[in-house]
Parts: structure tokens; sequence; C-alpha cells
């Protein structure tokens, strides 16, 4: 169904720097008696977002003549794409290296190189930024390339507040299909962040959403609803799930040395 593209422009990139707190550090260090949380995302109640189609004007030799926007996925009760994320660990296990590549026709990527930080880094193919959710670092610049043949425009959202319902828009900046441009936002603009929205003026059915992590003891379900984040430091935490659509559930957790503790999130529509 994908056309053929003639042409891959290299290097079109946008430094983007997030700052959603002050004055917090993650150390790496070595975990000793590290547990496991494991769990389900389940959903119960009716679809109220269906997937939207798109006619696609702009390049439609790029991005192909129809697209699909999907912003919530359940299958068989069990909700793709959450976000799972442990909050107050301050030292622990480095960051993970893994790349999270959308599906269907787009081609975006979502690569994290890991290390101390999570250092992220957008590739944009296939007028797509990568799968709808994701994850992105306080503190961390992030660099966007864009490896389509057109010029993409984005379009960068702050959502703050526990419950997620203030957008304040952050930048535009021009991706060009060929050159290089950089841009550095100020601090002052993510603080107490939930969620980064990304966007392109020219093409609606690009939307992903990055919630905002401070450390590496996160998760995304997968397509049954599963997660699982290893090598947790034993101790008392709060445990966030989150998805754009259905908003934020937390759960109190306490972590036993070498323990494995399930843990289950239901949200209702």
């Amino acid at each position: 169904m994908w056309p053929r593209i003639r042409k891959i422009s290299w290097l079109s990139l946008v430094v983007l720097s997030v700052f959603a707190s002050v004055g917090f550090a993650y150390d790496v260090v070595e975990v000793e008696n590290g547990a496991t949380i494991t769990g389900k995302v389940a959903f119960t109640g009716t679809l109220s977002h269906a997937p939207r189609r798109f006619e696609v004007r702009n390049g439609p030799e790029i991005c192909g003549a129809e697209r699909v926007l999907t912003k919530l996925e359940a299958h068989d009760g069990m909700v793709k794409g959450v976000v799972i994320a442990l909050e107050d660990v301050e030292s622990g296990k480095p960051f993970s290296s893994h790349d999270d590549t959308a599906t269907g026709q787009g081609r975006g990527e979502f690569q994290y190189a890991g290390g101390n930080a999570l250092n992220l880094g957008v590739r944009l193919e296939k007028c797509s930024f990568g799968p709808f959710t994701g994850v992105i670092m306080a503190d961390e610049a992030v660099q966007f390339v864009n490896h389509d043949a057109i010029k993409h425009t984005l379009h960068t959202y702050a959502l703050k507040g526990r419950k997620a319902k203030i957008m304040r828009t952050l930048h535009t900046q021009s991706l060009r299909a060929q050159g290089q441009t950089e841009k550095i936002f100020p601090a002052k603009k993510l603080r107490r962040a939930v969620a980064v929205g990304l966007t392109c003026d020219r093409h609606d059915f690009m939307e992903n959403w990055l919630y905002v992590v401070k450390n590496p003891y996160y998760a995304i379900s997968d397509q049954s609803g599963n997660f699982e984040i290893g090598q947790v430091p034993p101790g008392d935490y709060n445990l966030v799930a989150w998805h754009p659509v259905l908003g934020m559930k937390e759960q109190r957790v306490t972590i036993t040395p070498n323990g494995r503790l399930p843990v289950d999130f239901a949200f209702m529509k």
C-alpha cells in the first residue's frame, strides 16, 4: 500500500530540552536484592475514541493516500500503550537501550540509547514520529531526525497537572527535508509537566505522547496489557499508570528484597 520513496533525505534535526522539574538527579548504582513488578492494564466500558481516517493531501507519495490515527488500543479488555512509571526512585539500575517502532504505515521510531540517562532520539520516517505513547526524561535534550523527503512542522505541547488536562504550546519548529535546525526550550516551559504532546502542523494524523519520567523504572503495556519492571530497589514507592486518553491511576507499593509484586490497573470509560 505504501508508495516507494525515491529519495530519503538525511538530517533534519531539532533539539528539544525538557525540564519537568528542577533539582532532581538520578544516580546509577548497583542494585542489591532487586525485585520485579508485573501486571496487566485492563479497560471496561465503551471505546469512545474510534480510529480516525485522514485523506493525505501533503506528500501522499510518502505518507500514503490515507492514514489512520488510533488513540486507544484495547483488545479483549486489555489496553496497549499505557505508561507504567515508578516514582521517587533516586538511584538504581541504568536506563535500558531499546527502540520502539510505530505500527501500521508509519515507520517512526523512539530510540532510547540508555546508560546514565534516557538519551531519547526521535527518528521520523514515513510521516510518523513513533508509537502513540513513549517516555521522555526531565532535564535532557531530545534530537529529532527527519528521514522523509518532505518537510514536517513539529508542534509540541506540555500537559500539566496531575489530572493532565492543561495543555500549553511549547514550540513550533520546521523539520526540513534537508539541512539542520536546533532549538533549546527554557526550563520554565516544562516545569511540573506530566507529558509532552507531539504533532505535525502539516499532517493531522501525526500525534504522539511522551510521559515525563525521572528514572528508568517504567514500562509500556503491550498488546495483551502486560507490563514488567525489573531490578527495583526495595522500598515504598508510588506507581503510576498513564495514558493520554484514559488519564492517570496511582497505587502505593511496597517492594521487598528479591520479591515479585503483582500490580494490576483498571480503567473505565
